[in-house]
């Protein structure tokens, strides 16, 4: 084996490659991901200033894109860099865990994380088999940060496409407010009877806000109907 005699000032590509990743700041860890700064600003000069603007790390990372695009210094190449390293993380916790979802509670556990830091309006399918396993999560529309737009026929020819049993339909709010609309009531029905007519039920259709979730099943009942 060998050992290495690492200094403290040893740049931070060195230490991680050492198998030291664990002791490099979260400064250093974006400057790796972004590789180069800007003109008269290091790479973790430009991460430092970016994370003491928007509250470290956690605060950084429940940004929307949109938000991120705005930053100083940041731009559209370094922005991307760092939402496509974020999907690879959330696509490799898919693909390692597949959740059951069989009732509103575990529906809005697993998506209200999701949505954090969403400025704009969203609205996803979950396409689950007869167990309530989950197969598939798209998300199929992206509007304003007030409205967005979807057909009980786009929605269900995704959920057919990954073999659903049913499927569940979410959308979140910006506002932080997951009281449903007149129109978030009407999609409701029109994406009940689509499903009704293709036999892929609507499991549910959850309305995310900022801490908590409106469930159209909970609130109306559908269990009690039989």
């Amino acid at each position: 084996m060998r050992i290495l005699d690492l200094s403290p000032d040893q740049r931070p590509r060195e230490r991680l490659l050492a198998g030291l990743g664990e002791t490099l700041a979260d400064a250093e860890l974006l400057a790796l991901l972004w590789g180069t700064g800007r003109k008269g600003q290091s790479a973790v000069e430009l991460a430092q200033s970016l994370l003491g603007r928007t509250g470290g790390l956690a605060g950084l990372l429940a940004l929307g894109l949109s938000d991120w695009l705005e930053q100083p210094g940041l731009g559209p190449a370094k922005a991307g860099q760092l939402w496509a390293a974020l999907e690879l993380v959330r696509r490799g916790q898919r693909g390692a865990e597949r959740p059951r979802i069989t009732s509103p509670r575990a529906a809005g556990d697993y998506l209200l994380p999701r949505c954090q830091g969403w400025t704009e309006e969203r609205f996803g399918l979950l396409a689950l088999n007869a167990k309530g396993d989950l197969l598939a999560e798209r998300i199929l529309s992206q509007g304003t940060a007030t409205a967005t737009l979807i057909s009980p026929r786009e929605f269900f020819r995704e959920a057919l496409r990954y073999g659903a049993s049913t499927a569940l339909a979410y959308h979140n709010h910006p506002s932080g407010d997951p009281a449903p609309s007149r129109e978030d009531v009407h999609l409701t029905r029109r994406l009940q009877a689509a499903g009704e007519s293709l036999g892929v039920p609507l499991a549910d259709h959850l309305i995310l806000g900022r801490d908590r979730y409106h469930s159209f099943r909970a609130a109306e009942g559908w269990d009690a109907r039989g």
